[in-house]
């Protein structure tokens, strides 16, 4: 295992920014993968995973069952992470939201140029996200249609869901989207309550991980195949929304069979107690995602519905 330095920015009133990388395999022909963790300050869930998997492949380099070209860059926000922030702390902006960045711009877009350049000539790239709001859901394989994506290797993951679905304009300043134009077959991995590490979570998405690299003959260990993946494209979901604010109360954990007119929650006035509204099913399906959080605004996704399609 080396431990590279991927960038080291100096700062006037603090220690250095620095990020690190952990690469296995370095002198492997063989097929190579990179993978990404924690560019959010609270996305500790994909950092915890992330640092997992490095300690594990320095002992599975040890006993020789490495077989390409590994490399694992934790966390890439860091002063994010020690101030319990979600965005880059000076100017509130997201470094997932600058790719390809530029070198000579401001820090989030600079620090996109150094992380990018880091990762260029990879034959796949993983990228281990946190939501972007207060849900929490079953882990899943979001791979966006950008042209250059790759369908059989988000099957690799094994995961229960692939979602599959055309790409917003906001997501061309993302790295995925980057990362695959630049000929690499790069998806994400999104799991995990933000600011919060679930070990169930934590063991499936590291086994996914596993299961991609053998399958791939990146590493030489044996594995249990996972899941078929479901391919889920956005004409598949059903959005639930909170009809009121209060109290939300879920009936449902994720990943449950639900079938239409069951009840999944219920949210209640927070002053008066008052039972303001039932959520009721109105298609069978799999509970994939619900609201993380006790109180809920008005309009809120409260839950999220996978359904089959017809």
């Amino acid at each position: 295992m080396k431990r590279l330095e991927i960038l080291n920015f100096k700062s006037p009133n603090r220690a250095p920014l620095k990020v690190e990388g952990f690469l296995f395999g370095e002198d492997s022909k063989g097929p190579s993968v990179a993978i990404v963790g924690a560019m959010s300050g609270d996305h500790i869930n994909q950092l915890s995973v992330a640092s997992h998997l490095v300690d594990y492949l320095t002992h599975k380099e040890e006993e020789g069952k490495i077989l390409g070209k590994i490399l694992v860059i934790p966390a890439v926000n860091t002063y994010a992470l020690n101030m319990g922030q979600p965005f880059w702390p000076l100017d509130k902006t997201d470094i997932n939201m600058m790719f390809p960045g530029y070198a000579q711009g401001e820090t989030t877009q600079r620090i996109a140029a150094k992380l990018f350049e880091s990762l260029q000539g990879y034959d796949f790239g993983i990228i281990l996200e946190g939501r972007r709001d207060q849900g929490m859901c079953l882990p899943y394989v979001k791979l966006i249609q950008s042209g250059y994506e790759d369908i059989d290797s988000a099957r690799d993951l094994g995961m229960r869901f692939i979602h599959y679905r055309p790409y917003s304009p906001i997501e061309t300043v993302m790295l995925q989207y980057n990362w695959q134009l630049w000929e690499t077959k790069a998806l994400s991995v999104v799991f995990g309550k933000n600011g919060s590490i679930d070990q169930s979570t934590s063991n499936e998405v590291h086994g996914a991980l596993v299961r991609f690299m053998a399958k791939r003959k990146i590493v030489d260990l044996p594995i249990f195949n996972g899941f078929q993946s479901n391919i889920i494209k956005p004409e598949n979901i059903t959005l639930l929304k909170a009809s009121y604010s209060g109290i939300f109360d879920s009936l449902v954990p994720c990943g449950t069979t639900i079938e239409k007119g069951e009840t999944l929650g219920r949210i209640t006035d927070a002053l008066s107690g008052k039972k303001l509204e039932k959520i009721i099913a109105p298609v069978d399906g799999v509970l994939t995602c619900q609201y993380s959080h006790p109180l809920i605004f008005q309009n809120s996704i409260a839950f999220r519905i996978a359904s089959v399609e017809e």
